[in-house]
């Protein structure tokens, strides 16, 4: 600043030039960095240091364009939104996510390849050894009732197994092998099977990336029926599921409620289902109900292995043989409660559950034109 002095030299009287002239050469050095400084001259950072540092101090316009603060944000902005797709298409934990995507420079297909592979790998290697006592069953049956499957997949943990991606998972192994041309036990196949253009194994890998768990198919059985309705011997397929998880009243229920705790495949023949097919798929699904409720072992008596039944009535003999009745006596009553061995293994011999009387499975089914010719039952 220009002390009292200076500024009486500029007035009138002894020096006033000389001052005078001083006072504009130091006006002017103080102003020249500011015009270096001014809105439309370029900020040399080298020289003069940050831009934002002059722009704090005012020698730098607001006009001049000082980051890329708007571009960088943008592209987190883009950054979240592909993590929260990918999390949402996958499952899988947002750290992998991430990971995946770094890997893949964005792309969300290669992103999902990426997880399928190492997700897997990572789970499976960690959770291989714990055991899978959870899990669901689940069928299908086709429209005409000539082919059913049956299948059923294992989890950790009931949490795990009650979620929609377990339960899309069994709905989808279902599917799959009925829509195969495999027949019988087909476990050993499964992996490979498609059902809308998808394979098992693939929605196998993207269950297990999104649950963390040991997840897999234990048991996949096809059944099919060849007989032709337009003769005696028609038959067909009916099922029931117990404890079905997921909802009926979901618009995409195909792959939504054939999943549950216990299900029951039943294969009915006889002039009854060329009469009336539909009385005779609701006497298939009760029968089914019924299998599911009673779990007999065998379908008739003839089907039970000769060293079992020899086993029982020795065992049977055993308990009294000490009683000192006659033999023929000690006979009816092997006999008597032999009969009870069969009605709790053999489905023919049971009391029907489902239907009323108490009548036998034989007896009912017979009353309809019907017989059972096979069965197969899955449960948790």
């Amino acid at each position: 600043m220009l002390n009292r002095s200076s500024t009486s030299c500029m007035g009138v009287g002894v020096g006033g030039d000389s001052c005078r002239r001083r006072y504009h050469q130091f006006s002017a050095s103080v102003q020249q960095p500011c015009l270096l400084l001014s809105a439309h001259s370029p900020v040399n950072n080298t020289l003069y240091g940050h831009d934002n540092k002059f722009k704090r101090r005012g020698f730098v316009s607001s006009t001049t364009p000082i980051n890329n603060a708007a571009s960088a944000s943008s592209s987190a902005s883009s950054l979240m939104t592909q993590l929260k797709e990918l999390r949402t298409l996958s499952g899988a934990p947002m750290v992998d996510c991430k990971k995946a995507l770094t890997e893949m420079n964005g792309d969300i297909d290669k992103s999902l390849d990426w997880l399928r592979k190492h997700g897997t790998a990572k789970v499976s290697k960690k959770h291989s050894d714990r055991e899978t006592t959870e899990g669901l069953v689940a069928c299908a049956v086709s429209d005409d009732g000539k082919s059913a499957s049956l299948i059923k997949v294992s989890s950790e943990t009931d949490f795990a197994a009650k979620s929609e991606t377990f339960i899309k998972l069994a709905s989808h192994v279902a599917f799959a092998t009925l829509n195969s041309k495999n027949t019988c036990s087909v476990t050993q196949d499964v992996l490979g099977f498609e059902y809308n253009s998808k394979s098992v194994q693939t929605v196998l890998d993207e269950a297990i990336v999104a649950i963390r768990e040991n997840v897999g198919v234990s048991t996949a059985i096809k059944m099919e029926t060849n007989n032709d309705n337009d003769n005696e011997d028609a038959s067909l397929l009916a099922a029931y599921v117990h404890g079905k998880v997921g909802s009926d009243d979901d618009p995409n229920n195909q792959t939504q409620n054939n999943a549950g705790l216990a299900a029951a495949v039943v294969d009915i023949s006889g002039k009854g289902v060329v009469s009336n097919p539909e009385l005779a798929k609701e006497v298939g699904k009760k029968l089914a109900m019924h299998i599911v409720a009673a779990k007999p072992t065998y379908l008739n008596i003839s089907n039970i292995p000769t060293e079992l039944v020899k086993k029982e009535k020795e065992l049977l003999k055993s308990q009294i043989i000490d009683s000192k009745k006659p033999p023929e006596v000690i006979e009816r009553i092997i006999n008597g409660r032999m009969k009870k061995f069969y009605s709790d293994i053999c489905l023919v011999e049971q009391e029907h559950f489902v239907e009323e009387g108490n009548q036998k499975v034989s007896k009912v089914l017979a009353d309809h034109g019907l017989a059972v010719s096979s069965f197969q039952l899955l449960s948790i």
